[in-house]
């Protein structure tokens, strides 16, 4: 098992922990918002981490992150809409509309950055 599987793993791994640290702040809001709010906003932090992890470790692999995803690839597809689809509902119910908007302009970025530049990143 190389890096690049071994960072998928990782990052994927990483991707359901930050759910459940999410989860986590869902249950601790009635208590302390305050702490809850901050949880909630690490949780979206790792999500972003996991899914460069993923862009990274499939890269190194030989595979381009976004020609998968627009290709029928059904998992794939699933699992970055339900992630994004998770962020955006527990926002919009619970927190506030500027975590997801501020997590899609990061991803936006990034996404740009990785597209134009697939040679720029460690091997």
């Amino acid at each position: 098992m190389g890096l690049e599987s071994l960072g998928f793993h990782y990052s994927i791994l990483s991707a359901i922990l930050s759910s459940f640290l999410i989860i986590y702040s869902l249950f601790l809001r009635d208590k302390d918002y305050k702490k809850a709010e901050e949880l909630f906003i690490f949780g979206v932090i790792f999500i972003g981490i996991s899914w460069s992890g993923i862009e990274w470790s499939l890269y190194l692999m030989g595979y381009n992150l976004f020609l998968l995803v627009s290709m029928p690839i059904f998992p794939l597809l699933c699992y970055f809409l339900a992630t994004s689809a998770f962020v955006v509902y527990i926002s919009e119910r619970y927190y506030r509309r500027r975590i997801w908007i501020i997590l899609a302009i990061i991803a936006f970025i990034i996404s740009i950055i990785a597209v134009n530049c697939m040679n720029c990143l460690f091997e």
